[in-house]
């Protein structure tokens, strides 16, 4: 995997990791870099599936000069990072750095070689709890955090509360508001939510992990447009094509 990527993820969340899950999924990861055939597939997959209009699955990315990315620009990198979400059959692509190009009201994607196929579990999981906090659903949210692994079957009911606080927290205002992206925010809010983890020994979904470094990627790319976005108008609009 990118080193690169790894020093953008916090640390503290390979405590949480076994030896045993960190090659597993490491390797998974890393090898969908090296395996042509599968990442040929997995993109044509993808090309079959799509939806989104105004976002073109390319296979090649001509980038002739570093063009700022405006607010739409913005808004449809977040419409690619919720899509990949909704559909089961094919990976998710991770790393969003040097993977778009503006085209006037719309752009062009070629996904990352850096891939993973989520379990359904996971996948229904990261679905419930954005639907369930960009739509002030507070069951979703909690049923959310429990499929993916964050809130335990045998978790009391503060621990619960802390959890569900502390992830809304890192949600922030982008249900009511337009919200600017910062990696150093996201950083910080990784580190106390891993933080607690340790505190209260809470293990960690390796996949909670994989999906960190989607974030972070993602970040490192919405954070240099000044503008405010709006994350959720783009869940809605991603959401509702499929």
């Amino acid at each position: 995997m990118d080193n690169e990527i790894l020093k953008l993820f916090p640390q503290k969340a390979f405590k949480l990791l076994s030896i045993k899950d960190s090659i597993r999924i490491g390797s998974s990861v890393t090898s969908s870099l090296v395996n042509k055939k599968l990442y040929d597939e997995e993109l044509q997959k993808r090309i079959n599936h799509w939806k989104l209009p105004d976002i073109s699955i390319v296979k090649e990315l001509q980038i002739s000069k570093k063009i700022p990315f405006s607010k739409n620009d913005g808004e449809l990198i977040l419409q690619v990072y919720f899509t990949q979400f909704f559909d089961s059959e094919t990976s998710v692509h991770l790393d969003y750095r040097n993977a778009f190009v503006s085209a006037g009201n719309a752009i062009k994607w070629k996904p990352s070689r850096l891939q993973y196929k989520f379990s359904n579990q996971f996948l229904e999981g990261v679905r419930l709890l954005y639907s369930g906090f960009y739509f002030d659903n507070q069951i979703q949210f909690e049923q959310g955090l429990t499929k993916i692994g964050i809130i335990q079957q045998s978790a009391s009911e503060k621990q619960k509360k802390d959890i569900i606080e502390l992830f809304t927290k890192y949600f922030g205002d982008g249900r009511l508001n337009p919200v600017h992206f910062s990696l150093t925010k996201l950083k910080n809010s990784f580190n106390e939510i891993f933080t607690f983890f340790l505190k209260e020994d809470i293990p960690l979904n390796p996949e909670f992990a994989v999906l960190g470094i989607a974030l972070v990627t993602l970040y490192s790319v919405l954070e240099d447009i000044p503008e405010e976005i709006d994350v959720r108008s783009s869940f809605i609009k991603a959401s509702s094509k499929l």
